[in-house]
């Protein structure tokens, strides 16, 4: 069980360094092609994409392991450390928020035309003061909840490597680390609905300073853990061979992971539907137009039942079936579209805030830009990878999950 939990030799990690290095350099030119352009506020549009997109897939990530050390939960545990390879992009992430900082006045349109009723709270400095103070403050929980589970699993294994002993479940639930986890998950927890709901609100939100909503932002947080269990599923299928994780990945954790992803499609579709419901029966003027610019008119109408069927209907059906759940390449295919789609709905929920234009803000510069931003990801994952034990061997529970297995495996 242990002996290979360190080796990558399976991945081709200068290769994928090179090839995320491409990406990273295709997406910034890509970036400052746009800016010199003719439309620069696209290239800022595209950015924020990203960046909304991104950050919630990764502390979506985190909130993963979090909530496995809150539940105590056993199925998960040999998944635990590729989700918090996830959330490795997060250091990278809170330096990019502060590029928005000089693109706002193409971006934040209350910068130019300011609401005297909304103005102590919609100014750029407060915005981006809190706003950062609130992602370092979220960024630095994660981080510290991902040191203290791998801090653990590099004492344990390099104990194993010079004895050849392994630590007892007892050693290892006493220990500090395991301690300090079980003391963070929690406030990771709250810390990310807090953070994440300010960060809707300030940076999609008040892109239309007239609209609100109090829902908008468990809708935004609720999306990007439904985002990060779809990443998190397509990552482990992905890295199960390559990275030798067929004795500790098995069908029954994809089974029970795309359960997890069923359920929060159907609860990301429900919170769709109540703020929906809503605003339909309150029948204001200044709610009702942000939804009907986007799901009655053009060029945005296409778009928004496209998204409602990767992210929604196609995931619902082909999840009802117990076998695709544990089938790689359907599963493969649907963790894509669900990762696809959940772009398209952080798309439509800022293009058309800021587009003015009659044709769909969505082409090249667009996809390039994004390809920067999964460089940036995939480099962070490779690296944390290369420097971490795969498999969280100091972890109690881990323990647990792997004697629960070899108990089901008796004849």
């Amino acid at each position: 069980m242990t002996k290979n939990h360190t080796d990558i030799s399976g991945l081709n990690t200068k290769k994928l360094f090179i090839i995320s290095a491409i990406l990273i350099g295709i997406g910034l030119f890509a970036f400052f092609y746009g800016l010199l352009g003719q439309n620069p506020q696209r290239a800022w549009q595209a950015y924020l994409i990203n960046f909304v997109y991104w950050t919630g897939l990764s502390f979506g990530a985190v909130l993963f392991v979090a909530v496995l050390n809150v539940t105590h939960a056993v199925w998960g545990r040999p998944l635990k450390r590729l989700a918090e390879a996830l959330g490795s992009f997060l250091p990278a992430s809170f330096f990019l928020f502060w590029i928005l900082y000089f693109g706002k006045e193409e971006i934040f349109s209350w910068i130019e035309q300011p609401l005297p009723e909304k103005q102590w709270w919609l100014n750029a400095g407060f915005m981006f003061a809190r706003d950062g103070a609130a992602l370092f403050l979220l960024t630095a929980l994660s981080l510290a909840l991902i040191y203290f589970s791998v801090k653990g699993d590099l004492e344990m294994a390099g104990r194993q490597s010079r004895t050849g002993e392994t630590a007892s479940m007892e050693e290892a639930q006493a220990g500090v680390y395991w301690r300090a986890q079980q003391v963070l998950s929690p406030m990771i927890g709250i810390g990310y609905a807090f953070v994440l709901s300010l960060l809707s609100f300030d940076l999609i939100m008040s892109l239309d300073p007239h609209w609100y909503s109090t829902l908008f932002g468990a809708y935004y947080f609720m999306g990007s853990f439904y985002l990060a269990l779809a990443a998190l599923y397509l990552l482990a299928l992905v890295c199960r061979k390559p990275l030798s994780l067929g004795e500790t990945i098995h069908p029954h954790h994809f089974h029970d992971l795309g359960k997890l992803v069923l359920a929060f499609c159907i609860f990301t579709g429900y919170l769709f539907y109540t703020q929906f419901l809503v605003i339909w029966y309150g029948n204001l003027p200044e709610e009702t137009r942000y939804v009907i610019l986007r799901v009655k008119l053009s060029p945005w109408e296409p778009v928004a039942w496209l998204i409602l069927g990767l992210i929604v209907v196609i995931p619902f059906l082909f999840l009802l079936l117990r076998k695709v759940k544990t089938k790689p390449l359907p599963m493969m295919i649907l963790s894509g579209v669900i990762l696809v789609g959940m772009w398209l709905e952080r798309f439509i929920l800022v293009a058309p805030s800021i587009w003015k234009g009659e044709e769909i803000p969505l082409g090249l510069l667009e996809v390039l830009i994004t390809a920067g931003f999964f460089g940036i990801m995939g480099l962070c994952i490779i690296f944390f990878l290369r420097r971490v034990p795969l498999l969280p061997i100091s972890d109690p529970l881990f323990l647990k999950a792997m004697a629960a297995h070899e108990e089901r495996e008796k004849p």
